[in-house]
């Protein structure tokens, strides 16, 4: 069976046999990276393959990119939330460039199986932003922006002290990541959008808007943004600890 591709209307007999070649089918995908990401991703990836660019060179450039998205929370301004969304997606979009060149190229690497374990760990210190940005916003504890660079510099060194030596272990493994929580996500549309509305992507995209709204019409609606996706994000981690220690019984 042909695989769907997440195609362009000016995509050549050449790009289409690249998407083939370097992207993978529907189901792997999120609503973010295949309707917006992917559309785009590979006419780079071909502009990369002729360059001395690595995959795993993009995948640091992924890393550095959403570490710093997490920064731009902080101040609670309307120019540091444009930043992070602009962040956050320029280190997605490595995310996507990293694998599709490495396709193309026809490379594997136990390096950049160990970068991507720790680029999916950089949600951690982002959530820890969202926590510090909150809190900064509404006056809560009298956090200004230097306390709160301190906080998150130690949860980004912290996550990656305690995601290194698990990452450098996961390279090692044979069976695939399974997520019941994320292969919940292909059962159904409205669980696939469930899905991105709870998820960091929907939150980056719900963002811009409110941050234009802030701009525009001085309506400080983003922290409630930021408390919102704190509250949905410990419901799913309560909901993945649940069904992932029951597939453990």
């Amino acid at each position: 069976m042909t695989k769907t591709l997440p195609t362009l209307p000016v995509d050549s007999e050449t790009i289409l046999s690249y998407r083939s070649l370097c992207q993978k089918p529907r189901h792997f995908e999120e609503i973010w990276s295949w309707y917006v990401l992917r559309r785009i991703s590979i006419y780079l990836t071909v502009v990369l393959s002729r360059t001395p660019v690595t995959p795993n060179g993009i995948s640091w450039a992924s890393l550095v990119f959403f570490a710093v998205t997490g920064w731009f929370l902080l101040p609670g301004e309307v120019w540091g939330y444009g930043l992070a969304i602009l962040f956050y997606n320029l280190g997605y979009l490595c995310d996507c460039l990293d694998g599709e060149l490495a396709r193309m190229n026809r490379v594997t690497s136990r390096l950049g199986v160990f970068l991507d374990t720790l680029i999916r760990a950089m949600s951690i210190p982002i959530l820890t932003a969202v926590s510090l940005g909150l809190l900064k916003n509404t006056g809560w504890m009298g956090l200004d922006l230097v306390s709160a660079t301190l906080v998150y510099i130690a949860a980004l060194i912290g996550t990656l002290a305690l995601l290194i030596p698990l990452a450098y272990n996961y390279v090692g493994l044979k069976a695939d990541e399974n997520d019941p929580v994320s292969d919940m996500r292909t059962t159904s549309s409205l669980m696939e959008w469930v899905a991105f509305f709870t998820g960091m992507p929907g939150f980056f995209a719900i963002l811009g808007p409110l941050a234009a709204i802030e701009w525009l019409l001085g309506m400080t609606w983003t922290p409630y943004l930021f408390f919102g996706f704190l509250i949905v994000t410990a419901l799913k981690t309560v909901v993945r600890l649940y069904l992932t220690t029951s597939k453990l019984d």
